[in-house]
């Protein structure tokens, strides 16, 4: 268990304890981690989210197809006590530990909070399994890292929820995650790394499924590398939310040979005279 006063070196023999783990957990580099903080730091973060108004939101996903009925809320909205844990959670000790942990050296917090803070999704919403974007254009950073801290005491399995990790090559769930309060899971974002929660809440209406996100970042980002987007991928056992657009353009990635893609966006970009997104590399 981490306290906010917990000394570097000991939260770097915590990393070292677990890297193993984390490097050959299946079905790609993650960890979960029990009693993750101080239980009574948290629970004071836990009433903070619980309070926080619906319209301070700074982004919500409530008609989408792919991330339904979510709401997200920067630290700074939510609260001192929540703005004090993810302050923690970004500093230099903590942030090495993360690098010991993980394997992966030059980790760096986004002070903007892109895409994170407090996450909570209403009854009925979910998030379908996805790979993360990879690149943060306002700081020019490569995304290399999640940590996902939960909030949601009294957790019930019938609430559905469980954050999914799948596996690329099959195509198929292979680790299920309840997310009980003070359960706190980190993992490198690859395209390898597919994950969501698309099972969608039966939660009471009164009850919400809340998570800090906090993403973190390596310097490295190269010029010629190829930024990808969020991505959503088809899943084999939720095909009732499946866009036709999505299947229409698997089956011309698995029929149509390469040249005649190309070839197709050649002409479509001629004729529009600018550069346009391909919807072959998606």
């Amino acid at each position: 268990m981490i306290k906010y006063l917990t000394d570097a070196t000991t939260l770097a023999s915590e990393g070292k304890k677990l890297s193993e783990t984390y490097a050959h957990n299946k079905p790609w580099p993650h960890v979960v981690l029990d009693n993750f903080i101080d239980p009574e730091l948290l629970e004071r973060v836990r009433k903070e989210a619980a309070a926080v108004r619906r319209a301070d939101y700074y982004e919500k996903f409530v008609d989408r197809k792919s991330d339904h009925n979510k709401y997200a809320f920067a630290p700074d909205v939510v609260g001192l006590e929540t703005s004090r844990l993810i302050n923690f959670l970004n500093s230099g000790a903590f942030v090495s530990y993360l690098e010991i942990l993980t394997g992966i050296s030059g980790l760096l917090a986004d002070p903007s909070y892109f895409g994170g803070g407090l996450h909570k999704i209403q009854s009925g919403g979910y998030l379908e399994v996805h790979t993360d974007f990879n690149h943060l254009k306002r700081y020019n950073l490569e995304r290399r890292l999640n940590l996902l801290l939960y909030l949601n005491k009294d957790w019930k399995p019938a609430y559905n929820g469980n954050l999914e990790l799948w596996d690329r090559s099959s195509m198929s769930l292979v680790t299920s995650v309840s997310p009980i309060f003070n359960r706190c899971v980190v993992f490198s974002t690859t395209f390898e790394s597919l994950h969501g929660h698309p099972v969608p809440l039966a939660t009471p209406r009164d009850i919400e499924r809340m998570s800090i996100a906090i993403y973190y970042y390596t310097n490295t980002w190269k010029s010629e590398e190829k930024e990808r987007p969020t991505t959503f991928h088809i899943s084999q056992d939720h095909k009732v939310r499946i866009r036709p657009s999505r299947v229409y353009r698997s089956v011309v990635r698995t029929l149509v040979p390469p040249i005649f893609r190309n070839s197709y966006r050649a002409v479509k970009q001629l004729i529009r005279g600018e550069k346009v997104s391909s919807i072959w590399e998606r």
